[in-house]
């Protein structure tokens, strides 16, 4: 009995301490982002066995060392509806493209292909056709047929769209799930602190269940 007092005592200060990490760490995070998810996922609850302990833990370490050395770990999209989160994604971590800003060059933002048309005997031929883009603060939603997203933030109306509409034409979603003849893109400008630089596809990492399983199926490097 001592024993099994001792580690939930432990077990306690242990949470404490790492969740409290956790929420500095993440304490300007918007609601329904992909890092409110990352948030969620690694608070400890007094429910985690010390395996589930370890894992987030281990993995938030992981993200740390990450985000220094620019690998910083991804997970795939979260949408409203609950059934969206166990579906195919390939989420893509774009960087600055030819910025001499010393500030802005190790910047990484994320993007979310649902249902990518995975071929893996012409993938990276397939990952290729991920065009660059202009970031900023115009906001470009393509839904599809279940009601998953693609969601960007460009420069302009025009470059959000021109952006989805690459991604369509180029095949790069699976055709169960879209319309190419009717599809519909919503646009409009969002308030905020939105970095306005050019950027490129540096690697992805594939998510054939989405965040049932947060272990990539597969990461890949775009050249």
């Amino acid at each position: 009995m001592v024993a099994v007092r001792d580690w939930r005592i432990s077990q306690r200060y242990i949470r404490i301490g790492h969740n409290k990490a956790i929420r500095n760490y993440f304490q300007t995070v918007k609601r329904g982002t992909t890092r409110e998810s990352l948030r969620n996922s690694l608070l400890i609850t007094s429910f985690d066995s010390a395996d589930h302990m370890l894992v987030k833990m281990q993995y938030f370490n992981m993200y740390l060392n990450g985000v220094l050395t620019n690998t910083a770990p991804v997970i795939p999209e979260y949408w409203a509806m609950k059934v969206g989160s166990n579906r195919p994604q390939l989420v893509v971590v774009f960087k600055p493209k030819n910025n001499s800003n010393t500030r802005d060059k190790n910047s990484r933002w994320s993007l979310t292909i649902p249902h990518f048309n995975a071929t893996t005997s012409n993938l990276k031929n397939q990952l290729k056709l991920i065009p660059d883009y202009d970031k900023g603060r115009y906001q470009g939603i393509l839904t599809l047929k279940d009601n998953s997203k693609l969601i960007i933030y460009a420069k302009s109306i025009n470059e959000a769209e021109t952006f989805i509409r690459k991604i369509v034409n180029n095949n790069l979603i699976n055709n169960r799930y879209i319309d190419r003849s009717n599809y519909q893109l919503k646009t409009g400008k969002i308030n905020g602190n939105f970095k306005e630089v050019k950027v490129t596809p540096t690697y992805a990492k594939y998510f054939a269940t989405g965040q049932k399983n947060l272990q990539p199926d597969w990461t890949a490097f775009i050249e």
